[in-house]
Protein backbone atom coordinates (compact mmCIF):
# COMPACT_ATOMS: atom_id res chain seq x y z
CA UNK A 1 0.00 0.00 0.00
CA UNK A 2 3.39 2.12 0.76
CA UNK A 3 4.70 1.46 -2.58
CA UNK A 4 1.38 2.58 -4.07
CA UNK A 5 0.65 6.17 -2.56
CA UNK A 6 4.47 7.00 -2.85
CA UNK A 7 4.29 6.25 -6.65
CA UNK A 8 0.98 8.22 -7.03
CA UNK A 9 2.62 11.31 -5.16
CA UNK A 10 5.76 10.76 -7.27
CA UNK A 11 3.33 10.91 -10.95
CA UNK A 12 1.63 13.86 -9.15
CA UNK A 13 4.36 15.90 -8.96
CA UNK A 14 5.52 14.95 -12.16
CA UNK A 15 2.18 16.03 -13.78
CA UNK A 16 2.50 18.95 -11.75
CA UNK A 17 6.52 19.98 -13.33
CA UNK A 18 5.34 18.86 -16.96
CA UNK A 19 2.77 21.01 -17.14
CA UNK A 20 4.71 24.17 -15.54
CA UNK A 21 7.51 23.57 -18.45
CA UNK A 22 5.02 23.45 -20.73
CA UNK A 23 3.27 26.90 -19.87
CA UNK A 24 6.55 28.81 -19.59
CA UNK A 25 5.69 32.44 -21.74
CA UNK A 26 8.13 33.68 -24.05
CA UNK A 27 10.71 35.99 -23.37
CA UNK A 28 11.50 39.06 -24.87
CA UNK A 29 15.15 39.52 -25.69
CA UNK A 30 17.55 41.07 -28.25
CA UNK A 31 18.15 38.91 -31.27
CA UNK A 32 19.71 39.61 -34.68
CA UNK A 33 18.13 38.26 -37.79
CA UNK A 34 18.05 38.73 -41.74
CA UNK A 35 16.24 37.90 -44.46
CA UNK A 36 16.87 35.91 -47.38
CA UNK A 37 14.18 36.00 -50.63
CA UNK A 38 14.21 34.39 -53.81
CA UNK A 39 12.14 34.58 -56.78
CA UNK A 40 12.85 32.07 -59.19
CA UNK A 41 10.65 32.90 -61.78
CA UNK A 42 12.87 35.89 -62.04
CA UNK A 43 15.62 34.48 -61.28
CA UNK A 44 16.27 36.86 -58.94
CA UNK A 45 17.68 35.77 -54.73
CA UNK A 46 17.90 38.89 -52.27
CA UNK A 47 19.35 38.93 -49.04
CA UNK A 48 19.20 41.46 -46.32
CA UNK A 49 21.75 43.05 -43.72
CA UNK A 50 21.83 41.39 -40.64
CA UNK A 51 19.56 43.66 -38.18
CA UNK A 52 19.12 43.86 -34.57
CA UNK A 53 16.36 43.48 -32.91
CA UNK A 54 15.31 44.91 -29.11
CA UNK A 55 12.31 43.76 -28.52
CA UNK A 56 11.63 40.02 -30.19
CA UNK A 57 9.94 37.06 -28.64
CA UNK A 58 12.12 34.20 -28.00
CA UNK A 59 10.65 30.38 -26.42
CA UNK A 60 12.48 29.95 -23.81
CA UNK A 61 12.73 25.85 -23.82
CA UNK A 62 14.00 25.72 -27.57
CA UNK A 63 15.31 29.27 -28.16
CA UNK A 64 13.01 29.82 -31.04
CA UNK A 65 11.58 33.15 -32.55
CA UNK A 66 8.06 32.85 -31.88
CA UNK A 67 5.57 33.77 -35.11
CA UNK A 68 8.73 33.52 -37.42
CA UNK A 69 6.47 33.53 -40.33
CA UNK A 70 5.48 36.89 -39.97
CA UNK A 71 9.10 37.94 -40.36
CA UNK A 72 9.11 36.14 -43.26
CA UNK A 73 6.23 37.84 -44.70
CA UNK A 74 7.58 41.33 -43.80
CA UNK A 75 10.52 40.24 -46.29
CA UNK A 76 7.73 39.41 -48.67
CA UNK A 77 5.31 42.06 -48.55
CA UNK A 78 8.35 44.21 -49.33
CA UNK A 79 9.89 41.94 -52.28
CA UNK A 80 6.23 41.81 -53.97
CA UNK A 81 5.23 45.38 -53.38
CA UNK A 82 8.26 47.65 -53.78
CA UNK A 83 10.36 44.79 -55.68
CA UNK A 84 7.94 43.83 -57.70
CA UNK A 85 8.99 40.12 -57.40
CA UNK A 86 5.33 38.63 -56.63
CA UNK A 87 6.46 34.68 -56.17
CA UNK A 88 9.23 34.89 -53.90
CA UNK A 89 9.51 32.80 -51.08
CA UNK A 90 10.94 34.07 -48.12
CA UNK A 91 13.32 32.98 -45.04
CA UNK A 92 14.66 34.57 -42.00
CA UNK A 93 17.54 33.77 -40.29
CA UNK A 94 18.18 34.64 -36.30
CA UNK A 95 20.32 34.55 -33.52
CA UNK A 96 21.39 35.79 -30.20
CA UNK A 97 24.53 35.63 -31.34
CA UNK A 98 26.10 38.31 -33.70
CA UNK A 99 29.12 36.15 -34.81
CA UNK A 100 27.14 32.92 -35.20
CA UNK A 101 24.96 34.55 -37.79
CA UNK A 102 27.48 36.29 -39.33
CA UNK A 103 28.76 33.15 -40.51
CA UNK A 104 25.49 31.72 -41.58
CA UNK A 105 24.91 35.23 -43.46
CA UNK A 106 28.65 34.96 -45.54
CA UNK A 107 27.85 31.55 -46.53
CA UNK A 108 24.40 32.15 -47.85
CA UNK A 109 26.17 34.97 -49.98
CA UNK A 110 28.83 32.68 -51.38
CA UNK A 111 26.57 30.41 -52.15
CA UNK A 112 24.05 32.27 -54.52
CA UNK A 113 26.26 35.18 -55.67
CA UNK A 114 28.37 32.85 -57.68
CA UNK A 115 25.39 31.53 -59.81
CA UNK A 116 25.59 32.62 -63.34
CA UNK A 117 22.09 32.92 -64.20
CA UNK A 118 20.53 34.52 -61.15
CA UNK A 119 20.68 38.01 -60.17
CA UNK A 120 22.09 38.19 -56.50
CA UNK A 121 21.49 41.41 -54.27
CA UNK A 122 21.54 43.14 -51.23
CA UNK A 123 18.75 45.22 -50.03
CA UNK A 124 20.35 48.20 -48.16
CA UNK A 125 19.24 48.85 -44.61
CA UNK A 126 17.90 52.13 -45.43
CA UNK A 127 15.34 50.26 -47.55
CA UNK A 128 14.18 47.72 -45.69
CA UNK A 129 14.01 46.84 -41.98
CA UNK A 130 11.98 44.28 -39.96
CA UNK A 131 9.69 45.39 -37.50
CA UNK A 132 9.28 43.41 -34.14
CA UNK A 133 5.42 41.59 -34.09
CA UNK A 134 3.56 41.80 -31.13
CA UNK A 135 3.52 38.81 -28.71
CA UNK A 136 0.03 37.58 -28.70
CA UNK A 137 -1.19 34.51 -26.19
CA UNK A 138 -3.29 31.95 -28.08
CA UNK A 139 -5.71 30.29 -25.71
CA UNK A 140 -7.21 26.98 -26.34
CA UNK A 141 -10.24 25.83 -24.72
CA UNK A 142 -12.29 29.05 -25.18
CA UNK A 143 -15.73 28.73 -26.84
CA UNK A 144 -16.55 31.37 -29.46
CA UNK A 145 -20.30 31.63 -29.79
CA UNK A 146 -21.39 33.62 -33.14
CA UNK A 147 -24.03 36.31 -32.19
CA UNK A 148 -26.39 35.29 -35.21
CA UNK A 149 -26.95 32.25 -36.64
CA UNK A 150 -27.25 31.90 -40.69
CA UNK A 151 -30.87 31.24 -41.74
CA UNK A 152 -30.27 28.22 -43.72
CA UNK A 153 -26.88 26.43 -44.14
CA UNK A 154 -25.17 25.71 -48.22
CA UNK A 155 -24.93 22.69 -49.29
CA UNK A 156 -21.45 20.97 -49.11
CA UNK A 157 -19.60 20.66 -51.93
CA UNK A 158 -19.42 17.17 -53.97
CA UNK A 159 -16.45 15.62 -54.40
CA UNK A 160 -14.90 13.07 -55.73
CA UNK A 161 -17.20 10.31 -58.56
CA UNK A 162 -20.57 12.04 -59.67
CA UNK A 163 -23.70 10.48 -58.08
CA UNK A 164 -25.63 7.84 -59.59
CA UNK A 165 -28.83 9.53 -59.47
CA UNK A 166 -29.49 11.45 -62.72
CA UNK A 167 -31.08 15.18 -62.42
CA UNK A 168 -34.71 14.59 -64.42
CA UNK A 169 -34.98 17.13 -66.93
CA UNK A 170 -38.50 19.20 -66.07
Amino acid sequence: MRKIITLLLISFFCAGFMEAEAQKKPEMCKIYIFGFGASFTDSVACQTNIQQLDDAWIEPKHKFLVDRSLYSMQLQDFMGNYKAYDNAICTVFFSTSLRKLQRTWKKIKKRYEGVNHLRYMIIPEGEFAFKAEEYREITIGDEIVPSEEPASKPAPPEYGRKSKRKDKKS
